[in-house]
């Protein structure tokens, strides 16, 4: 990767980077965007800057401007579950990213460990449930939920939006209400997941073209590795390589990391989220199929460990934009 050049690249036609989108990830999402945007006009790359507000107004500038590539930038719903990916399909406009299937489900962080888990790769313990007036209904047929602590989190948001550490099921309850009135969509319909805490080191690896990325641990100064540890500087120390974590078992998260993203048929850029437990186990959190690209973001600072700056990150990302089938002529 340190021979990769800084080329410009007219094969690709008129590009459009989306970014925005109506999600809570919406600022992350322009920061993200903004940030290849700049990363292209430095190697002399045209781009059209497209802040998506909703469905219609995009498609008629995507259409007027003669978009023949689209770098996604987009985080969380109608940006990173499939949504603009088959929009885009339907337009046979090549997009970065992964396909429609591989998004849908790993923005599903309850489908997504379930076809983990049904591909034999370790994922913790989980149970659902949903907030219905004020009261906790249940969604899985489990005698008991496991035990504290445990994480909760929306089963579709990104970010750590409405994710808490809950150390006894004592305040289950109030946090779970918390969780749903922070998750995408009706608060009512959200499905919460409550996963078992894994204790010991947090590890995530970036994949770029199948390739992985030097692995980076996350050592918050607080707490877990919350919304605020993540988007502001100096609150979480970034290692490279990790600390007090063997080179076997790093070898290990790399191949549970390279196999999770080829059973969801994931591609591009991607990023696997990892615990390794006090017994040295890695477990799979979570797949991000469109890992943040701000200044403070995991992904561009394990290119950065890999010799790939900024810019080479970015024209890499264009370079693999491609669709899933080919809509000419639907």
């Amino acid at each position: 990767m340190d021979n990769f050049q800084h080329m410009p690249s007219t094969r690709h036609g008129n590009i459009a980077v989306l970014m925005g989108g109506v999600s809570r990830e919406r600022e992350i999402s322009l920061r993200s965007g903004q940030s290849l945007v700049e990363a292209y006009q430095r190697q002399g790359i045209a781009v059209e800057p497209v802040d998506v507000h909703s469905w219609k107004p995009l498609v008629s500038r995507l259409l007027e401007k003669n978009i023949q590539t689209a770098v996604l930038a987009l985080h969380g719903p109608c940006g990173e579950d499939g949504a603009v990916q088959g929009l885009l399909e339907s337009l046979s406009i090549p997009y970065t990213g992964s396909g429609i299937a591989a998004s849908a489900v790993c923005m599903d962080k309850v489908l997504c460990k379930r076809i983990l888990r049904d591909g034999g790769l370790p994922t913790p313990d989980w149970s659902l449930a949903r907030v219905v007036d004020g009261e906790i209904e249940k969604l899985d047929n489990r005698k008991s939920w496991v035990e504290a602590p445990v994480f909760v989190k929306p089963g579709n948001s990104g970010s750590s939006f409405g994710v808490f550490f809950v150390k006894t099921l004592e305040s289950l309850k109030e946090i779970l209400v918390k969780s749903a009135q922070m998750s995408e969509g009706d608060p009512k319909k959200a499905v919460i997941l409550v996963e078992r805490a894994i204790v010991g080191h947090e590890l995530t690896l970036s994949i770029l073209d199948d390739t992985p990325l030097p692995i980076i641990e996350i050592q918050p100064e607080k707490g877990f590795f919350s919304y605020d540890n993540k988007y502001t500087a100096g609150r979480t120390c970034y290692k490279i390589p990790p600390d007090g974590v063997d080179s076997g078992v790093l070898d290990k998260v790399t191949r549970l990391g390279l196999e999770a993203g080829r059973i969801v048929g994931c591609r591009g850029l991607y990023r696997v989220d990892f615990m390794v437990d006090m017994d040295k186990r890695p477990w799979i959190l979570e797949i991000n199929t469109t890992p943040g690209l701000t200044a403070t973001s995991l992904s561009p600072k394990a290119a950065r460990a890999a010799g790939m700056d900024f810019d080479a990150l970015a024209v890499r990302i264009l370079a693999g934009a491609r669709l899933d089938r080919c809509c000419a002529g639907c």
